[in-house]
């Protein structure tokens, strides 16, 4: 992953100043602290690896440990503007429960992924490279998603698509995103 992600510069932009947000495996905490630093906004977060908590809490951010596949019983509805899901969804298990929980909690849910059609990864493909992280990275498993699977994914879990942004590796995509976009970020909300 490079140093600088696209992906959460796109993301602060669609984050309103003063909005509540909640950011569902949220690593060690640099996207919550942008938003909290350019947005002000009431910023909490949940991850589950403990030293990706301690590094948030250095931060001085609101976050804790917890595993976002078990649920969010501990929110009530609609208790933030926004639920962000950073690059995470490709890594659940069980992705449908999360992002309805999402939608339950927040009043719309932000989901970055990796793009599994972008053209280089096509074209690794083909060459017998696989796709995705090596079995020597040391990266753990995750699912390849398209952009027609996660449209898919979208009207199964209920909600729709209210604004989608794609990244390439210059910044933003216009044409033809499911060749050219590295990168996708969504914005949804329940029917």
């Amino acid at each position: 992953m490079a140093s600088h992600r696209l992906d959460l510069d796109a993301i602060i932009d669609l984050i309103p100043a003063k909005a509540r947000v909640l950011d569902l495996g949220c690593g060690d905490g640099l996207l919550l602290a942008l938003l909290a630093q350019r947005r002000q906004v009431l910023a909490r977060g949940v991850e589950l690896n403990e030293a990706n908590v301690r590094a948030c809490i250095a931060r001085g951010l609101s976050v804790r440990q917890g595993n976002i596949e078990e649920g969010l019983a501990d929110y009530t509805d609609q208790a933030f503007d926004y639920v962000i899901l950073s690059e995470t969804l490709a890594y659940l298990d069980r992705p449908l429960p999360v992002v309805q929980e999402m939608l339950r909690v927040g009043k719309r849910a932000v989901i970055s992924f990796d793009n599994a059609g972008y053209w280089a990864e096509r074209w690794r493909a083909l060459r017998g490279r696989g796709a995705g992280y090596d079995l020597c990275s040391g990266e753990p498993r995750a699912r390849a998603i398209t952009l027609a699977q996660f449209i898919e994914f979208v009207t199964c879990a209920g909600a729709h698509v209210e604004q989608r942004i794609f990244i390439g590796r210059r910044g933003r995509v216009r044409y033809w995103p499911t060749l050219f976009a590295r990168i996708a970020v969504y914005v949804i909300t329940r029917l």
